[in-house]
């Protein structure tokens, strides 16, 4: 491919739908096309490219290497195209084009998650802004922003990376809790010792894999979850204690199907960033957008003061 053309822009698009749906099936639906017309555009692309994308076979749907190198590139050109399509309709006056964000999981039941309040804000504004909101890891996040996938991602914050820059959104409180039919559910305060915790099931945190195992010391993890609402499942079978934020467990606790231990060794607090590349140029759909995610975080509360720590 010596020069991208519109035909070649349109393959573009298709060759993403296909990849982010998993195959050409799932991707008809997106793409309003048959499969047979996508195994067509398909193959028009890869000759274009002169190399194969992908497998199609029993074994499903791959990308070969060169398909997933070609993927994120695709990904930035055409993010790339969204942000120049917003700068010309702001030079019209306009926000248009495309505001990407992605967050990990469980954060609406937060009392201080700004990001409703930011999104109301922002549709309160006249623009043809298509949004796009991901849910996913922190490391799957943080990879997308560095990549220019995403705008910007509200993930915990582990540690400093200098091709990011992290503003203060909120802090958790994480905890113990047990379901109903646990030996603990109906144990007072104070009631539960550390020497009878460290005995118990405990579930590892696929996602908080290290922090998990460098800070706590079960005698053994049973069970591994790779999101928060895996360890709510586990959790009310009353078979496992593990950790949960206070705010996403509180529900459940009201319901009497979750109990929350008090253990001073077994408590911590987080805190939640908005991350965004450093040094990127910012489009004027997501500049708009962070200085509206920024007051509705002050609104929220005094988060910067409370966190007493500059990153």
């Amino acid at each position: 491919m010596k020069r991208i053309m519109d035909m070649d822009l349109r393959l573009l698009r298709v060759f993403t739908a296909v990849v982010e749906a998993g195959g050409y099936s799932g991707a008809q639906t997106t793409l309003n096309i048959g499969s047979s017309t996508i195994s067509l555009h398909m193959s028009d692309l890869e000759k274009r490219l002169g190399f194969r994308l992908c497998e199609r076979g029993r074994s499903g749907f791959q990308l070969t290497d060169r398909g997933r190198t070609a993927y994120e590139e695709t990904k930035r050109i055409l993010n790339q195209l969204d942000d120049f399509s917003g700068s010309m309709a702001t030079l019209r006056k306009r926000l248009a084009g495309k505001l990407l964000l992605g967050m990990v999981d469980c954060l609406t039941t937060h009392p201080d998650f700004p990001l409703v309040r930011a999104l109301n804000r922002f549709n309160e504004l006249d623009h043809e802004v298509h949004v796009e909101l991901v849910v996913s890891s922190r490391l799957e996040l943080e990879k997308a922003v560095l990549n220019g996938h995403l705008h910007g991602a509200v993930v915990p914050y582990v540690r400093k990376i200098n091709s990011l820059e992290f503003r203060p959104v909120l802090k958790e409180t994480h905890h113990l809790y047990v379901g109903r039919g646990h030996a603990f559910f109906d144990r007072g305060p104070g009631e539960v010792s550390t020497e009878e915790i460290v005995r118990q099931q405990f579930v590892l945190r696929g996602y908080q894999e290290q922090f998990d195992l460098t800070n706590f010391a079960p005698a053994s993890y049973t069970a591994t979850v790779h999101s928060m609402e895996g360890m709510l499942v586990l959790l009310l079978t009353g078979a496992y204690i593990g950790f949960l934020p206070d705010h996403y467990a509180q529900d459940w606790v009201e319901k009497r199907q979750l109990r929350m231990i008090e253990a001073r060794d077994f408590s911590y607090s987080s805190r939640h960033m908005l991350i965004t590349r450093r040094a990127a140029k910012m489009a004027s759909a997501f500049t708009t957008f962070l200085s509206l995610m920024d007051a509705a975080t002050v609104d929220a509360q005094p988060v910067r003061e409370r966190f007493g720590v500059k990153v």
